[in-house]
């Protein structure tokens, strides 16, 4: 977690440095994330998309009237929920269950940005997110006994996820020192978060749809360049 907290601190450091020659916002983003999880063949049978909440602070740095880049720290949840059967240690059926998947991450992407109008502005954008696990915690409940099994622990799953972002949004300059945007993202994971067999598989991947919504506010002396850069 100190390695992502870090690659944040530097990545809103850099932008801050290069704010002489452009601006710089800081802001938050928050919304709901719809997620998911594939690459395991039982999982993908029996389990659905989950929707959780995801949030945090973001950073956004304009290259040009076109380009820019952006970075958030998120912590989310991802996972799955859905009915499924589960088995004891000789495989013998324990009935179904109501399973509810939660992998807790903080998450850092950076993506790069294709703008395009100008007060409102719509953006294309792409990049590579990382995310550290924090925890997990796995849990099936009989739907007419409510028997509940718990697992908890990141035993068996590898600490890093990541994967490519693929997104589109509007942001709307309020006035000189404000923006809003909205904002819809995929996040594809690519790295198998499972080190061990879990549910007949080797392999777990993360899928999270979010729909975001985001406040930006330039500090300071920087607000005077926004004007500039909108024109």
């Amino acid at each position: 977690m100190k390695k992502v907290l870090f690659l944040f601190l530097l990545l809103s450091n850099l932008a801050f440095s290069q704010s002489k020659k452009g601006f710089v916002q800081y802001g938050a983003l928050a919304g709901v994330s719809f997620v998911n999880l594939y690459g395991n063949p039982f999982i993908e049978t029996f389990l659905k998309s989950s929707t959780r909440l995801v949030g945090g602070p973001s950073v956004y740095y304009p290259l040009s009237n076109h380009w820019a880049v952006k970075t958030n720290l998120f912590y989310e949840s991802k996972g799955a929920g859905g009915i499924m059967p589960l088995y004891d240690k000789e495989g013998e059926p324990l009935g179904f269950f109501n399973a509810e998947i939660h992998y807790n991450y903080l998450t850092i992407p950076l993506l790069f940005d294709f703008m395009f109008g100008r007060r409102l502005k719509g953006n294309l954008s792409a990049g590579p997110f990382v995310g550290v696990l924090l925890h997990q915690r796995s849990t099936f409940t009989q739907p007419v006994t409510d028997f509940t099994i718990e697992k908890k622990g990141t035993s068996g799953f590898y600490p890093w996820d990541g994967g490519a972002v693929f997104a589109a949004g509007l942001r709307f300059a309020v006035n000189k020192r404000v923006t809003l945007s909205f904002e819809s993202r995929v996040n594809f994971g690519l790295a198998n978060i499972v080190s061990q067999p879990i549910l007949g598989s080797t392999t777990i991947y993360t899928l999270a749809t979010q729909h975001l919504l985001g406040f930006y506010y330039t500090p300071g002396y920087l607000a005077g360049k926004v004007r500039a850069r909108q024109e």
